[in-house]
């Protein structure tokens, strides 16, 4: 299972924070980091996360990420933003939730030969189904709800989706309750999603649902923990000694 950190736009229009970022997600135990890049529309200047970061800024965070060793992802809904960013060579991509339904976009993207997960927060399972219909397992689905509420979290779905289509489900934590990514590990997705923001203010456009980036190892510890407690569904005997029927122990449940 893969720990992917997403920096989005928190990096709040800012090129040094996001390399700072990059150069701190590099130091812990995340397999991979992805970078956000919006339409050329989205970056009007209304707000801070609405500035439009330099290809150089882009080129650096790849670099930075690359050369310790982890995976740089793209992600993006556009198709002139997809074949802008192919020279970066990023190892894969994230298709987020609006774009799913642009089949230009995911066929460029799969052409690239990078991994393709695909965002589900606004599909239903016939849309959804669709998707792995014509693109079969060059593709693999992101299971999140565009919700902070727990309740409409619907980790069952992971299993759901990977039932239907046949293709690799990840999950993508989009709920201020953590206790949620604790759940879904239990789902066993292919990889866990997560944003990250540099404070522990909420003052960030994904700030209510991130994990600030002093913690990401403490959650992926943890994390991983769960994992092997869910097990691999083998079931077999487990004790400090080897037990035989005639064994009496003090206390066996």
């Amino acid at each position: 299972m893969k720990f992917i950190a997403e920096i989005g736009v928190n990096h709040l229009g800012s090129e040094a924070l996001a390399i700072n970022y990059c150069d701190f997600l590099t130091k812990t135990g995340v397999e991979a980091i992805t970078l956000q890049v919006r339409e050329a529309g989205f970056y009007d200047g209304s707000s801070p996360w609405k500035t439009a970061l330099s290809n150089e800024c882009y080129i650096k965070c790849g670099d930075i990420i690359k050369s310790s060793g982890k995976l740089f992802g793209i992600a993006t809904a556009d198709l002139g933003v997809a074949r802008r960013t192919a020279d970066l060579k990023p190892d894969f991509w994230k298709v987020l939730s609006w774009g799913i339904k642009d089949t230009q976009l995911i066929r460029f993207l799969v052409d690239t030969r990078a991994p393709v997960y695909i965002s589900t927060g606004i599909s239903d399972m016939t849309e959804i189904a669709s998707v792995a219909d014509e693109f079969g397992q060059q593709v693999q689905f992101i299971h999140t709800q565009l919700s902070t509420e727990a309740k409409d979290a619907n980790l069952a779905a992971i299993p759901a989706i990977r039932n239907k289509t046949g293709c690799d489900v990840s999950f993508g934590l989009h709920c201020n309750n953590f206790n949620v990514i604790n759940v879904a590990i239990a789902y066993r997705p292919q990889a866990v999603f997560f944003y990250v923001k540099d404070t522990q203010a909420d003052n960030y456009p994904d700030g209510s649902y991130a994990i600030w980036t002093d913690e990401v190892d403490t959650l992926i510890d943890e994390l991983r923990i769960l994992l092997d407690a869910v097990g691999d569904g083998v079931k077999g005997v487990f004790s400090p000694k080897t037990l035989t029927h005639s064994d009496k122990p003090e206390s066996l449940s």
